[in-house]
């Protein structure tokens, strides 16, 4: 038998879930245009945390954590390694040409080979436009989970962005 002051998750308890791991991430070279100024190409071990925000089912979770994490270890594996170039960035001219991609901006030219780039529709490779591209990625992954998704990409520990669907 069940009285109302028995401890417990009330039928509409909300909940946040949490993954923030040193073995989600991804390494990439990258070179943003901020200001009108142009970065070096340089690089980052970027590292990749994901909250989801919903209502606790009758099974007790939000979301199966082996989905979230699985998710985003698959999207982060698709940048691991690679130059990423941002196709939607106004002072880029990006073009593929067979087996290289070359970039233009302002008076810089890269040749890259194709198989070491990620074109990505995004206007840069901020933290901030990383970390949108993951969040829309990762919610085409997941479907119609009936969850908020928030992902931060940080290039630093404690230097980064978060992004809230």
């Amino acid at each position: 038998m069940s009285d109302s002051t028995e401890p417990g998750l009330r039928a509409d308890a909300t909940a946040s879930l949490e993954l923030t791991r040193a073995d989600l991430g991804f390494s990439a070279a990258h070179f943003g245009v901020v200001g009108g100024r142009s970065e070096r190409l340089h690089g980052h071990n970027y590292r990749v945390s994901i909250r989801a925000h919903g209502i606790v089912g009758a099974d007790g979770t939000v979301v199966d954590f082996h989905v979230l994490k699985e998710a985003l270890r698959a999207e982060c594996a698709l940048l691991d390694e690679f130059t990423l170039i941002p196709t939607m960035a106004p002072s880029l001219h990006v073009d593929v040409d067979g087996d290289d991609v070359i970039v233009r901006e302002g008076s810089r030219r890269f040749v890259l080979p194709r198989t070491d780039v990620r074109l990505l529709a995004v206007p840069n490779t901020t933290c901030e436009c990383l970390a949108g591209y993951v969040l829309s990625t990762v919610r085409a992954r997941l479907g119609e989970i009936p969850v908020r998704l928030q992902v931060t990409v940080e290039e630093l520990p404690g230097q980064g962005a978060t992004i809230v669907e």
